[in-house]
């Protein structure tokens, strides 16, 4: 399953239409085919390798915000999964 993420756009390469987006520290090239007018300083949301949609501030940030919460929940998820395999292996 893919996702679209949402990134803000650092740098554009026009001669190869491909933007590079930051997400949150990890730099990725996206095609612009679908946002050919794309800027620096916008965000964008990411799918399969291309800026598919243009975000406005407010919004990509509130998307990121979910994204964090998302992230902290998979990781506490991810610790207790482990304690539990751990505590498994203990008790064999």
């Amino acid at each position: 399953m893919c996702i679209a993420a949402p990134a803000l756009v650092v740098e554009i390469n026009k001669e190869d239409n491909v933007l590079f987006a930051d997400f949150g520290g990890a730099r990725q090239p996206a095609k612009m085919d679908l946002l050919p007018d794309v800027e620096v300083g916008e965000y964008v949301l990411i799918h399969a390798g291309f800026a598919i949609e243009k975000l406005s501030e407010e919004a990509a940030k509130e998307s990121l915000e979910a994204w964090e919460e998302l992230l902290v929940i998979l990781e506490k998820e991810d610790e207790e999964m482990e304690k539990a395999r751990m505590a498994d292996l203990e008790n064999q």
